[in-house]
């Protein structure tokens, strides 16, 4: 248990209550399955197990999800790999004609 409680101490725990509560003259009512222990004459008690806030309208996002999972499927083809531009080599000449070095431009 979350709360560090065991199971079987919460078991001794009540039946010693029990016990406690039967030996100061405690009475323990039986009854028979579909009976209720409430007075008749008077309108029933809500029940403990229902919750006071209205039931909130759930919203389904199954289809969503089998949009989601299909597009995942859908492979869309990758573009085809662009061309290498190969780099250009141009020669820088001097005045006179005479190559002083290359430099190379990508296109």
């Amino acid at each position: 248990m979350s709360n560090g409680i065991s199971k079987n101490f919460l078991r001794r725990e009540l039946r010693k209550k029990t016990e406690e509560f039967l030996g100061k003259g405690g009475e323990i009512k039986k009854y028979q399955q579909g009976e209720t222990g409430e007075p008749a004459d008077q309108p029933r008690a809500k029940s403990v197990f229902v919750s006071p806030s209205p039931i909130k309208k759930r919203t389904y996002v199954n289809e969503v999800v089998a949009r989601l999972d299909e597009r995942k499927q859908k492979k869309t083809p990758k573009p085809a790999p662009k061309a290498s531009k190969k780099p250009i080599k141009k020669i820088i000449y001097d005045d006179f004609g005479e190559p002083l070095r290359e430099v190379w431009f990508d296109q």
